[in-house]
């Protein structure tokens, strides 16, 4: 999930550098023709830009950081997924539970 999440970025933060914007701007706006946003591209060029440079800058270090980043680790189970070390997590705090209630019931 975090490769995927990243190439996602990664693409779609080229497609969105401004530079492209000189040739997916028009087809955008062509493609939109007649519509509210269509009429919204064509009159805010300025803010589109504005705005595809931002997340070209955020979505490229994103993608690269979820490529390229150090990997975190969500459980002491090694190799294990998310859902067995929530598993874990849970019978060892009803285990918890369970001992304080016994504890309790024996004083």
């Amino acid at each position: 999930m975090r490769r995927m999440s990243g190439v996602l970025l990664t693409v779609t933060g080229f497609l969105a550098c401004p530079c492209h914007l000189i040739v997916t701007l028009p087809l955008l706006a062509s493609l939109l023709t007649g519509t509210a946003l269509g009429s919204f591209l064509t009159r805010n060029t300025g803010l589109i830009f504005i705005f595809a440079g931002i997340y070209f800058i955020v979505a490229l270090l994103l993608g690269y950081l979820l490529l390229f980043g150090p990997a975190r680790r969500m459980s002491n189970i090694e190799g294990a997924c998310l859902t067995c070390a929530l598993a874990k997590t849970i019978l060892e705090r009803s285990e918890q539970v369970d001992n304080v209630s016994a504890i309790r019931s024996m004083e």
